[in-house]
C-alpha cells in the first residue's frame, strides 16, 4: 500500500520527520484509503489507526495541541465504528497514553478500564492493567464482553423500521460537502458550508480544555454526507471570534465541522436550499453595542450641539451628523450579477445591469445628501452568493441594508413598484417574486418556515417594515411626479434568502417590471434610473428623520 510505504520512508529518515508537510502528505494518503474503503472492516480500521499514529508522532515534533486532538479523534472513531477490530484495543490503549501524557489521568484511567472490560484477552489488556496498577487503581473482576443477543439485534431492526422510509432514502444517497467559505470582520464572522444536497444537522458543544490549550468549540455533524476529496480540512481564521474551522470525515456517512471559538458571544445556525448551504454566524460581545441611534437628547439640545460643532469647524454638518448618527453605514446590494443575469426584458435587457446602475446612483446620492458611509456589495458585473451579500452588511456593521431588484412576471401586462421585508409570504404574488429572486421553487420556499421561526425572533421585522413603507411611499411619489401610469403595488413580506440573517433593518425593492415593455423601455433611460435612485434616497432620509425624532423625545 502506497500510504504505508510513505510512512515507512518517513519513519526511517530523521530529516524527513522534521518537516510537517511530509507528515501531512502521509496522513492524506491514509485518509484517501479510508474514504475509498470506509466500510471495509479490515482496511478502514488500519487507515484510521495509522492516521492517529501519524498525528500522535507529529505532535512530538510540532507540539501543536491540534495535532494531538486529531490523533484522539482518529482513535476514537476507530473504537466507535469498529469495536470488533483487532486494532480497537490498541486504539483505546493509545487514547489512554495521550490522556496520561497531556495531564488528564482520570480520562486515561477511564480509557484503560474500558479496554480491560471490553477486550480482556486483547494484546494490550496486560499493558493497560499494568498502567492502572501503577496509578493505584484496583480492578474488580470483570465478565468478558458478549456480542449482542438475538433479542437486541431484533430490537435494533425494529427501531430502524420504525424510523420509516426517510432514513433509508437519505442513507442511500449521501450528500457531498463541497466547500467551506467565510467572511469575517473584527466582531462578526459568517461561515457557509456548501453541500450537494440537504443533510441532517446536529449541533454539539465541546468545553475549553486549559491543560491541552484547547478553546471552547462547537461542532456540526452533517449526515448522511461525505467530505469532498481534496477539500481543505483546516481553515485558519484567527480573528477575535474564531481561531479556525476544521472539517473531517467523522464516520462513513457523517462529516463533522468543528469551530474553534475565541471571544464569541453568540452563534446562530440556519440553512438555505437550492443549493443547500449551512450558515453559521458568530457575533462578538461588542457587535450589538454599536452606538447607532443611541442619542437621547432633546431636539433643542441636539440643534444647539450641532450649531456649536458647525461653528467651531466652519463646515456644514451632514444630515447624519445632525441627526445624532442614527444611520452611519448603509449597504446597497445590486441584485444578481456575473453568471446570474436575473430577469430579462422583452428586448433582452438584463436585470443585473439595470440594478447595478441604480445602486451606484443611489450610493452617490446617499453620500452627498446624508453624509453616510455607503458600501456597495458589488461595483461591477460579478457573481455574489446571496449569503455573502448579507455577510457584507453584517461585517460592515451596517445600520440599513437595501437590496435593489427589477421585477418580472409571466404576463407582460404586469407593472408597478413594490418593496419587501423579510417574513412569511401572505399571497401568491409575493411567493412568486421570492421564488424568482431565490432561484428556487415555491414548494422549497414553503420549507423555510422552520428556519424563519427561529430567525424572526431576533430580526428587525418592525423596523424593516417601517423602512419598507418609507421607501415605497417616496419611490412611488417621486416616479409619479415625472412619469405616468406608475402603479403602487404596496409593501409586502416574503422569505427572501438575501435578507435572512441580516442584523439590521433590511428591505428588497422591486423598482419596476423589466418584463413589461414600457417599463423595460424606461429602465433603459438614465433619467428614469436617476428618478428611482432619488425616490429610494428620499425614503431612507425620511426613515432616518423619523428615527431621530423618536430617540430625541
Amino acid at each position: 500500500m502506497a500510504a504505508k510505504q510513505g510512512y515507512d520512508r518517513l519513519a526511517s529518515s530523521a530529516p524527513l520527520r522534521k518537516r510537517r508537510e511530509n507528515w501531512i502528505n502521509v496522513i492524506n494518503g491514509f485518509r484517501k484509503v479510508y474514504l475509498a474503503y470506509p466500510d471495509d472492516k479490515d482496511i478502514a480500521p488500519k487507515a484510521l489507526f495509522m492516521m492517529g499514529r501519524c498525528y500522535n508522532e507529529l505532535y512530538g515534533y510540532s507540539r501543536r495541541h491540534s495535532d494531538i486532538q486529531e490523533a484522539l479523534e482518529r482513535y476514537q472513531v476507530l473504537t466507535e465504528r469498529f469495536p470488533d477490530s483487532r486494532l480497537a484495543d490498541d486504539a483505546l490503549y493509545e487514547i489512554g497514553q495521550i490522556y496520561k501524557r497531556t495531564g488528564r489521568p482520570s480520562s486515561a484511567i477511564k480509557a484503560w478500564k474500558e479496554l480491560v472490560r471490553k477486550y480482556p484477552h486483547g494484546s494490550h489488556a496486560g499493558l493497560a492493567k499494568h498502567k492502572l496498577s501503577t496509578m493505584g487503581v484496583k480492578l474488580a473482576k470483570q465478565t468478558p464482553g458478549r456480542p449482542s443477543s438475538p433479542k437486541s439485534q431484533s430490537e435494533k431492526k425494529k427501531a430502524v423500521q420504525k424510523n420509516g422510509r426517510a432514513e433509508k432514502a437519505t442513507d442511500s444517497h449521501p450528500a457531498i460537502i463541497r466547500d467551506i467559505k467565510y467572511w469575517s470582520d473584527e466582531d462578526y464572522t459568517r461561515v457557509v458550508i456548501h453541500s450537494s444536497k440537504p443533510v441532517s444537522i446536529k449541533k454539539g458543544v465541546l468545553p475549553a480544555n486549559k491543560r491541552l490549550h484547547l478553546p471552547k468549540r462547537f461542532y456540526l455533524d452533517l449526515s448522511p454526507a461525505y467530505k469532498k476529496i481534496g477539500l481543505k480540512e483546516y481553515i485558519k481564521i484567527n480573528n477575535s471570534l474564531l481561531k479556525s474551522v476544521r472539517i473531517a470525515q467523522y464516520a462513513p456517512k457523517t462529516v463533522r465541522v468543528v469551530f474553534d471559538l475565541e471571544k464569541t458571544e453568540k452563534t446562530k445556525i440556519f440553512y438555505l436550499r437550492d443549493p443547500f448551504r449551512i450558515v453559521a454566524d458568530a457575533f462578538g460581545s461588542h457587535y450589538s453595542k454599536r452606538a447607532s441611534c443611541q442619542v437621547k437628547t432633546s431636539k433643542k439640545a441636539s440643534r444647539g450641539s450641532a450649531a456649536k460643532k458647525g461653528g467651531s469647524s466652519g463646515k456644514r454638518l451632514s444630515l447624519a451628523q445632525q441627526l445624532g448618527l442614527c444611520v452611519r453605514t448603509i449597504v446597497i446590494d445590486a441584485g444578481h450579477g456575473g453568471k446570474d443575469p436575473g430577469a430579462r426584458g422583452p428586448t433582452g435587457l438584463k436585470e443585473k445591469n439595470v440594478v447595478l446602475k441604480i445602486a451606484k446612483r443611489l450610493a452617490k446620492r446617499l453620500k452627498r445628501d446624508l453624509g453616510c458611509r455607503v458600501i456597495l456589495t458589488r461595483k461591477s458585473d460579478r457573481y455574489l452568493p446571496l449569503t455573502q451579500r448579507t455577510a457584507i452588511a453584517n461585517a460592515s456593521k451596517a445600520d440599513l441594508f437595501v437590496s435593489i431588484h427589477a421585477n418580472a412576471a409571466p404576463t407582460r401586462r404586469l407593472r408597478g413598484v413594490e418593496t419587501y421585508f423579510l417574513n412569511f409570504a401572505l399571497d401568491a404574488d409575493a411567493m412568486r417574486v421570492a421564488a424568482r429572486e431565490n432561484a428556487t421553487s415555491e414548494k422549497r420556499i414553503s420549507e423555510l418556515k422552520s428556519i424563519l421561526n427561529d430567525i424572526m425572533k431576533n430580526s428587525k421585522v418592525n423596523e424593516s417594515s417601517r423602512l419598507a413603507r418609507k421607501i415605497q411611499y417616496s419611490l412611488v411619489g417621486t416616479l409619479k411626479s415625472h412619469y405616468r401610469n406608475i402603479r403602487n403595488l404596496g409593501v409586502k413580506q416574503a422569505p427572501f434568502f438575501v435578507l435572512i440573517g441580516a442584523r439590521m433593518p433590511s428591505v428588497l425593492v422591486e423598482v419596476s417590471f423589466i418584463s413589461n415593455r414600457e417599463e423595460e423601455r424606461r429602465l433603459k433611460s438614465p433619467a428614469y434610473l436617476d428618478t428611482i435612485a432619488a425616490g429610494i434616497s428620499r425614503g431612507i432620509e425620511r426613515y432616518i428623520r423619523e428615527t431621530s425624532m423618536a430617540y430625541a423625545r
